[in-house]
C-alpha cells in the first residue's frame, strides 16, 4: 500500500508541473479568454460546440487541473492518515491541497471577473508552490519508505544562521517568480528589446515596460548571486552531507541555466519553446531549494542531539 501511495504521489508531481507548464502557455499565448467568461465548462458548454486552438489551450488547461487537483487530494489524505505522527507529512500534505485549490479558485475568479495583472501574477506563484508541496510529499515519502537505511535517519545539523538563509532564499525566488509573472502578465517581456542591457541603458523608468522588465532582471541577477554563496557555503562548511552539496550544485546549475533561458527569451522575440523552458527551470529550481529547506528542518527550532526526523512508521500499510 506504501508503494501505491507513492506512485499517486508522483503523479500527483508531474500533474502539477504540467498545471505550471499549461498556465504558463495560456498567459504566453493569450488563450486567458479562450472560453469565454464561463467556468468550468467552455462558454457554459462541456463539449464545445466550436473550436479554435486558444479555446483548447485554455479548456484542457482546467480539465487537467481538475483531474490533478482530485490526484493531489487523495495523495494528501491518504498520506496524512496513513503517518499521523509525523508533523512534516500533514504540513505538506495540508498545503499541497490548500495551494492547488487556492490556485484553481484564483483562476476561476480571473475567467468569470477578471482580476488585474499584479493579482493574476500570483496565480503562477500559487501554482509554484502546490507544485513544491507535493514533490516534497513525495520525496518524504520515498525517505519514509527507505526510513531503514542508516544515511536518511539523522537531519543535517546546520547552524541557524544556514537555516535562516535557507528560508530566506526561498522566499526571495518567490519575490524573483512574481516579477517575472508580472512581466507576463502585463505585456513586459519585450519591453527590453536587448540583453543584458535594456536598449543600452541601466536604468530606465520603472514604472514602463522596460522598468518592469529590468526590474525583473536585477532581481533574477542578485538570486544568482545568492545561489551561488549558498553553494559556496555548502561546499566550505558542510560537505560531509552529500545531500546537501548535490542540492546546492542542482540549484546554481538551474540558475545559470535560468539566466540563460531568460536571455534567449528575449533575444528569440518570445520563442515558446525556450519560453516554456524558461518556466520549468525555475519550478525546478525553486523545488530544490525547498528540499533544502526540508533537510535542515525550520529555523526557529534548534536541533536536538541525534534527534531522528525520517523513522517515523505507518500507522497501516
Amino acid at each position: 500500500m506504501g508503494r501505491f501511495l507513492r506512485g499517486i504521489a508522483v503523479v500527483g508531481v508531474l500533474g502539477t508541473f504540467l498545471i505550471l507548464i499549461q498556465g504558463a502557455l495560456v498567459t504566453k499565448t493569450g488563450s486567458g479568454q479562450g472560453c469565454g467568461n464561463t467556468w468550468p465548462f467552455c462558454h457554459g458548454e462541456v463539449f464545445p460546440s466550436y473550436h479554435t486552438l486558444e479555446l483548447w489551450i485554455e479548456y484542457s488547461h482546467r480539465i487537467v487541473s481538475g483531474l490533478v487537483g482530485l490526484i493531489v487530494v487523495i495523495a494528501s489524505a491518504w498520506a496524512w492518515s496513513t503517518y499521523r505522527q509525523n508533523s512534516a507529512v500533514k504540513f505538506l500534505a495540508f498545503f499541497s491541497v490548500f495551494f492547488i485549490v487556492l490556485q484553481g479558485l484564483l483562476g476561476a475568479a480571473a475567467v468569470v471577473w477578471g482580476q488585474n495583472e499584479a493579482v493574476m501574477a500570483l496565480h503562477f506563484g500559487f501554482s509554484l508552490l502546490s507544485f513544491a508541496s507535493i514533490a516534497l510529499l513525495a520525496v518524504l515519502l520515498f525517505q519514509l519508505g527507505r526510513a531503514d537505511q542508516p544515511h536518511l535517519q539523522q537531519r543535517p545539523r546546520v547552524s541557524q544562521r544556514m537555516k535562516w538563509g535557507l528560508y530566506g532564499l526561498a522566499v526571495y525566488t518567490y519575490v524573483v517568480v512574481y516579477t517575472g509573472a508580472y512581466v507576463r502578465h502585463t505585456g513586459s517581456s519585450l519591453g527590453c528589446s536587448s540583453w543584458p542591457l535594456c536598449d543600452g541603458v541601466w536604468f530606465p523608468d520603472l514604472t514602463t515596460q522596460a522598468g518592469i522588465q529590468l526590474t525583473h532582471r536585477l532581481f533574477a541577477g542578485m538570486l544568482l548571486v545568492f545561489t551561488i554563496w549558498l553553494f559556496m557555503v555548502v561546499r566550505k562548511h558542510y560537505a560531509n552531507y552529500p545531500d546537501l552539496v548535490k542540492a546546492s550544485q542542482l540549484c546554481l546549475v538551474l540558475t545559470l541555466l535560468q539566466v540563460v533561458s531568460g536571455g534567449l527569451v528575449v533575444l528569440s522575440q518570445l520563442q515558446l519553446v525556450i519560453a516554456l523552458v524558461h518556466t520549468t527551470l525555475i519550478a525546478a529550481y525553486f523545488a530544490s531549494l525547498c528540499y533544502l529547506c526540508l533537510q535542515v528542518g525550520l529555523p526557529w527550532k534548534k536541533d536536538e542531539k541525534n534527534r531522528s526526523v525520517q523513522t517515523d512508521q505507518p500507522l497501516s500499510q
